[in-house]
């Protein structure tokens, strides 16, 4: 199984890289649909719009609606919870009412499971008892099954970035850990938010954060020659875990859109 992972475009009309933004995001896109063998699945690890509105998504969507395969997506701190399962397939829902955005994809090898790692007072990362809660029942229903969860905000420690916990209260994530503990089908993190490519693990399980879709607000280190070209991730299960690749886009002038 092949899924791709992009995080972090960003679109927002109100920006004056508008048509950056769109032209990186459009980049991907294409890019993505070129691919032989296409990945089963894109995830998108959130901040998919950057102070969400049906506007703005609607902006997104003219792009993103061209990927030719299933798109999901989960909410990132710049996002609107309540649009993102208007906008895109949400899966199957662990608590419709709880107020929180998780659920699970159970039509792959790999079961995806996506988190809500949203914070009401701040833009870091928050996991509370009661989500730790939803996600202990979503495992258990599939206890055998090799599960990967996807979430906006990296629950391990970024050492590069000047924000190196992206919790708002570290001991929040002990919820998580406290899950990830009484389960061991789940074989990678994948995250957003930090614009960067990280790794590290939690309870001993890989994670990783991928690059922002837009390339002003990427942080890190890339090989020469592609600091300005999109890039996003593709992770392929071999059976037993993940071999993760960053891939390098076709350079913007190529997709078409142009001006500010």
């Amino acid at each position: 199984m092949i899924i791709a992972q992009i995080s972090d475009s960003h679109i927002d009309p109100e920006s004056d890289r508008l048509y950056d933004r769109l032209n990186d995001l459009r980049c991907v896109v294409d890019d993505l649909n070129n691919l032989d063998p296409a990945p089963d699945i894109v995830i998108h690890t959130g901040d998919v719009v950057h102070n969400g509105s049906q506007e703005k998504y609607d902006l997104a969507l003219t792009i993103l609606g061209d990927l030719r395969v299933p798109l999901y997506a989960c909410a990132g701190n710049r996002d609107d919870r309540d649009l993102i399962p208007k906008n895109f397939q949400t899966g199957s829902h662990a608590e419709p009412d709880s107020g929180f955005l998780q659920y699970s994809i159970n039509d792959y090898p790999v079961r995806l499971i996506a988190l809500d790692t949203l914070c009401a007072t701040s833009n870091m990362g928050d996991y509370c008892a009661a989500r730790a809660d939803e996600l202990n029942r979503i495992l258990a229903e599939e206890p055998h099954q090799p599960t990967v969860l996807f979430m906006h905000h990296p629950p391990f420690e970024i050492v590069e970035s000047l924000y190196p916990f992206q919790f708002d209260d570290w001991h929040t994530v002990e919820h998580l850990v406290r899950v990830l503990a009484q389960h061991n089908q789940v074989k990678q993190l994948f995250c957003g938010h930090t614009h960067r490519l990280s790794r590290g693990t939690i309870h001993g399980i890989a994670a990783s954060t991928v690059p922002s879709i837009a390339v002003d607000l990427r942080f890190g280190e890339l090989p020469a020659g592609t600091q300005l070209q999109p890039v996003y991730q593709l992770h392929t299960f071999d059976g037993k875990g993940f071999n993760s690749t960053t891939m390098v886009c076709s350079t913007k002038e190529q997709t078409g859109l142009s001006g500010r």
